[in-house]
């Protein structure tokens, strides 16, 4: 007979999890503590990129030499392998078990579909529109954008539709809970745990506010950009905005640490530029937004403070969030966190920007002057350098080309930019009034905490599973370093390690 499962956190990684214990027999709690359930998962689109898929019709040899092109740093090349390898049976399996259906993105490249092995489509899917009972979603934790802009055909569904609210968050999470609830798991909100139950033989269970639960232990509990405190000890630069839920505050990298676990990719996390609104807040904390098709649309730049472009604004959010990170030695200074992003009237009347769409009045928090020169001392950055900065990109976005960063020479770039535009990512910045909004370097989830092996046991530091102790998703050390390999590219091995884990919780031999 399967020993109890006790899941806590319950956004990808957790309901997968409990999924996957729950089909081998094991009596399964998930344990949430916020008052709804699905994280940060909840309030994303819920693109999954998941190699393998029954949609991806590429040798999956591909897969295997784009995620080891793809991932840099501090990676653990077996579980890679061993996502790659289990991805398609974990999406299929889902299917199996949920009324959840999976809808192909053919068009969404992977976000270097330039290295060996990169595809222009195929691999990133998500849930199918689905309706699930009203009592389960009112369980789902609202997003906090409500102009979201699905589609029943997911052709033509670009980063752009998703970043600009929630698609298939919500919808991912509540097929998952939908199919929890119909095998029987109990799951509870507003349920936090307070330290986990050790003994010779290893973790036996969780102790709660008021009560002792018995079994073995998944950590899905999701990042620790919330905790100022462990963002200070860990994350590289100053200023960074966290984003997600505010339940993403450390508790399971805490209780893996208190029980003498290995920690592995503590530095990294899923870097995203990010604009705030004042006044905006998710469960009673500020909220902020990520920036996202905005940098790749024709007319717009990024500034760092000394009135500098610093990166291809195109590329994916990961990606630039790092250039942000760059720490100049002269200055003793992080020089783009924050940073501005400039564009002028003709941007303005096109495109949206945050929550204000064009024809919208102009808020407090955008920037507007008559001239460049004006725009820079309201920035407070050199203003001979950004007139120059924008002659010398308005000089090659007048004939398509991008000397200093090569923005539109990726596929990626063109993808995410307007395609019904002479130049998908790239025109000059021309027409007054000019415009400037403050962008900060956000982070959506961290990538350190626990190292487990590929199935998803929690190793001790002297490599050795910790016996009954488990993690997955953003509550363990993401095994793709400093990578990220296309959208989904969290959710996918969220749910694929997710599912491991609870697989290996329900199965390993042992008391």
């Amino acid at each position: 007979m399967a020993p109890p499962v006790i899941v806590v956190g319950s956004g990808a990684a957790g309901l997968a999890a409990a999924l996957a214990a729950a089909h081998r027999g094991a009596e399964v709690v998930v344990l949430e503590a916020a008052p709804a359930i699905g994280g940060t998962t909840a309030i994303s689109g819920g693109v999954v990129w998941a190699p393998g898929n029954a949609y991806d019709g590429s040798d999956p040899a591909e897969a295997h030499m784009y995620v080891q092109a793809v991932a840099r740093g501090d990676v653990d090349r077996p579980a890679l392998d061993a996502f790659v390898d289990d991805a398609g049976r974990v999406m299929a399996a889902i299917e199996d078990r949920t009324r959840l259906r999976w809808a192909p993105l053919h068009d969404w490249p992977d976000y270097h579909s330039e290295f060996p092995g990169g595809r222009d489509g195929g691999r990133s899917i998500w849930p199918t529109p689905m309706t699930v009972p009203a009592p389960v979603a009112a369980l789902v934790q609202p997003a906090p954008d409500s102009r979201s802009r699905p589609a029943d055909d997911a052709a033509g569904i670009t980063d752009a539709t998703v970043f600009r609210g929630p698609v298939r968050g919500q919808g991912l999470v509540g097929g998952l809970l939908d199919g929890l609830l119909d095998a029987g798991v109990d799951v509870r909100s507003d349920t936090r745990v307070e330290q986990l139950l050790q003994s010779e033989a290893g973790i036996r269970g969780v102790r709660l506010a008021a009560e002792q639960l018995e079994g073995r232990v998944v950590l899905a509990t999701g990042g620790f950009q919330f905790d100022p405190e462990l963002r200070a000890v860990f994350l590289p630069a100053p200023g960074i905005v966290p984003l997600g839920t505010p339940g993403c505050s450390g508790d399971g990298l805490r209780m893996a640490m208190a029980a003498g676990s290995r920690l592995g990719n503590m530095t990294e996390g899923w870097w995203m530029p990010t604009i705030t609104v004042p006044g905006e807040e998710l469960n009673g904390a500020p909220y902020s937004r990520p920036l996202h098709r905005e940098r790749a649309q024709p007319g717009s730049i990024l500034v760092d403070q000394r009135g500098l472009r610093f990166v291809d604004e195109a590329q994916n959010y990961c990606d630039v969030g790092r250039a942000m990170q760059r720490f100049d030695a002269g200055t003793y200074s992080y020089p783009a966190s924050p940073c501005w992003l400039v564009f002028d009237a003709t941007y303005r009347g096109r495109y949206p920007i945050g929550p204000i769409e064009p024809g919208d009045p102009d808020p407090q928090w955008l920037q507007r002057a008559d001239d460049l020169a004006a725009l820079a001392e309201q920035l407070s950055v050199p203003a001979a350098t950004l007139v120059e900065t924008v002659r010398r990109f308005n000089a090659g976005a007048v004939i398509g080309e991008d000397p200093d960063f090569g923005r539109g020479s990726r596929p990626y770039d063109r993808w995410i930019g307007d395609r019904s535009a002479s130049n998908p990512t790239l025109a000059p910045i021309a027409d007054g009034p000019f415009f400037a909004v403050r962008v900060g370097l956000g982070c959506m989830g961290t990538k350190g905490g626990p190292r487990t092996d590929d199935r998803g046991r929690v190793l001790d530091t002297s490599g050795r599973p910790l016996p009954g102790l488990y993690a997955a998703g953003n509550a363990a050390a993401s095994p793709f370093g400093i990578g990220v390999a296309a959208g989904g590219g969290t959710i996918g091995p969220a749910l694929v390690f997710g599912d491991r884990a609870g697989d290996a919780a329900a199965c390993d031999p042992g008391s």
